[in-house]
This record gives structure tokens, C-alpha cells and sequence, in this order.
């Protein structure tokens, strides 16, 4: 065939729908999927994975796995997807407390930015400032008093070191001016368990995983960590209104990556799935009254928002001082 040859247009659109079918991977999922997720069982990241993993099966055909590999505030998880093999069968499911704050407080064994690819940021969230049901405090001025009159007295939980929960506490502690002991835990399960027996008297944590806890009276929430009072706690203020502590925020992010390189149309496949998913009457309904608010975002937008992140967050631990123990 010479250069000026024609070739045959159905030539052409087979040979344009092989180079597609090739790029798109169309036999993506034939195998299992493994989602790690970076906290213990029983938090709300692993509430939450395990709900989407679910429809994913239902959706493909294929198990999702959900693979807990809890520690360091993320990273042990993070560090197993960044090194894991770019195909679109090691996902990460985690919070933005591993993505960005932790590159601010401490050395890590991978890049945030450089060796995962975003895919969606799923869902956001407030935290609930919870106390020990014995504690005599009904508010956050109360606890404040009690904290100033006992200094470094109180005992505070946290999901571990460096999370949005224990910078929510070290930014109460710089605002409030008070003294208090930041006691880590591998998981909001844990430092909940904690939190129940007394060993710690005050935590934030997830709304997602507080709201059955209030419900049945274990533990009492006394304010939100958003700038307003959540749709799902309307009788619970927040932070932000107590005297002194206007402007006060912190949240919490669910967001699923992949491995960097990963063929992104698979990428582009694991978005428009997990979009579906969130967006599922049934999914909604179950997660929307606990205060949680389904994102679903491209990743593209993903992107930006870890990005802004990671600018805001670098902000406030440089002007807090906050520093790992």
C-alpha cells in the first residue's frame, strides 16, 4: 500500500474500536478488588467503604475485599496502595487526614500527590465533640472551666496522631487557652472504646460514627465542628458559637485513590461507579440523616480540593504549632 492509499472505513473504525476497547480495558473488573482502607473496623471510614464496596459488587460481579490496614494515621494503608501495582485492583479508601495533614507533620515513605491518582472525593463531614457520660460537663464553655481548673488533667482521644480529630483538639486547646493530653489510638473504634471506659474523657469524632452512640445514650455530644450546626444534630451547637472560639472549623473527608499511573479510563470507570453508588436513593438515605454529605466528585476536582488542602491545612499547623508526640 502506498502512503496516498485509502483505507476502507470500516478498516478504520475497527481498527479505532480495537485501539479503544484496548485503552478502556473493557474487562475491567475480571478479578477481585481490593479497597484498604486506612483505620480500624468499625470507624467511619470503614462504615462507609464497606458500604460502597458492596455496591461495587452488586454492580460488577466482582468481591470487594476491604483490607483494614490501620496505623500512622493513614500511612501504613497509603504507603501499600502507592507501592501497589497501577491495574485498577488496589484501591484506597481513605480520610483527609492521611493525604493532607500528615504531609505537614511528618516524613513520609511516599508522596500524597506524586504516587496516588485522586479518583473521587466521596463524602464530607463534621466532626461531634464527644464526652465521657460521667464527665460533669453539658457544653464546651463547661469544658473549658473544668479544663482550666484541672491543668493537663484531661485526657482527649483521638483516631490517631495527626488526624482532623486530634487537630481539632490541639486547635480547641491554642484557641481556648487550656492544658489537656492527647492520647492516639489506631482507629475511632479504639479511642471509642476508650472514651466509654473513661480512659479518655473528650474526643471529636465522626458524625457517621457518634450518631448510633448518641442515639442510645452512651455518650454525650456537646457541639459540631463545622462553622453551623448539623441538619442531623439540630439541638447540638457548635464549637464556633461558644465565646471565644468564633471562626472555629475542622471536617473530615472520605476520598478514594489509586495507585499513580493507573490506566485512566479505569480510573475514569471507579469515579462513574462510585458517582452511582452515592447517589443511589438507598445509599443516601442511609448515610444523609447521620449528617454525612455525598461529594462525588471528578478527578479533576479531586485533585484541586487536595491541592487547596493541603495549602490550608499546612497554614494552620505552622500558626498552631501542633506537632506530633
Amino acid at each position: 500500500m502506498t502512503k496516498h492509499a485509502r483505507v476502507p472505513l470500516s478498516a478504520t473504525v475497527m481498527l479505532a474500536a480495537a485501539g479503544c476497547a484496548a485503552a478502556d480495558n473493557v474487562s475491567y473488573p475480571d478479578k477481585p478488588i481490593r479497597f484498604i482502607v486506612t483505620f480500624a473496623p468499625g470507624g467511619g471510614t470503614d462504615i462507609f467503604a464497606r458500604a460502597i464496596a458492596a455496591k461495587f459488587t452488586e454492580a460488577w460481579g466482582q468481591p470487594i475485599i476491604v483490607d483494614n490496614r490501620a496505623g500512622g494515621n493513614g500511612n501504613i494503608g497509603a504507603d501499600t496502595v502507592a507501592k501497589a501495582p497501577a491495574d485498577g485492583y488496589t484501591i484506597l479508601l481513605t480520610t483527609n487526614a492521611t493525604i493532607v495533614i500528615n504531609p505537614h507533620l511528618s516524613k513520609l515513605p511516599y508522596d500524597p500527590v506524586r504516587d496516588l491518582a485522586p479518583v473521587s472525593q466521596v463524602a464530607t463531614l463534621p466532626f461531634v465533640l464527644l464526652v465521657y457520660p460521667s464527665l460533669a460537663v453539658k457544653s464546651v464553655p463547661e469544658l473549658i472551666a473544668l479544663a482550666k481548673s484541672k491543668p493537663g488533667a484531661l485526657n482527649y482521644g483521638s483516631s490517631g496522631g495527626g488526624g482532623g480529630a486530634h487537630l481539632g483538639g490541639e486547635m480547641m486547646k491554642t484557641a481556648a487557652r487550656i492544658d489537656m493530653t492527647h492520647v492516639p489510638y489506631k482507629g475511632a473504634a479504639p479511642a471509642l472504646v476508650a472514651l466509654l471506659s473513661g480512659e479518655v474523657q473528650f474526643m471529636f469524632v465522626s458524625i457517621l460514627t457518634a450518631t448510633p452512640l448518641i442515639e442510645s445514650n452512651r455518650v454525650r455530644a456537646i457541639a459540631v465542628s463545622g462553622l453551623q450546626r448539623s441538619p442531623a444534630l439540630p439541638n447540638v451547637p457548635a464549637v464556633a458559637e461558644a465565646p471565644g472560639l468564633a471562626g472555629f472549623e475542622t471536617d473530615l473527608w472520605y476520598g478514594m485513590l489509586a495507585p499513580a499511573k493507573t490506566n485512566p479510563r479505569i480510573v475514569d470507570k471507579l469515579y462513574r461507579e462510585t458517582r452511582k453508588v452515592l447517589f443511589q436513593p438507598e445509599f443516601r438515605s442511609r448515610f444523609e440523616p447521620t449528617g454525612t454529605q455525598m461529594a462525588g466528585t471528578s478527578p479533576a476536582e479531586f485533585a484541586q480540593t487536595i491541592k487547596k488542602d493541603l495549602a490550608k491545612w499546612g497554614e494552620v499547623i505552622k500558626t498552631a504549632n501542633i506537632k506530633l508526640e
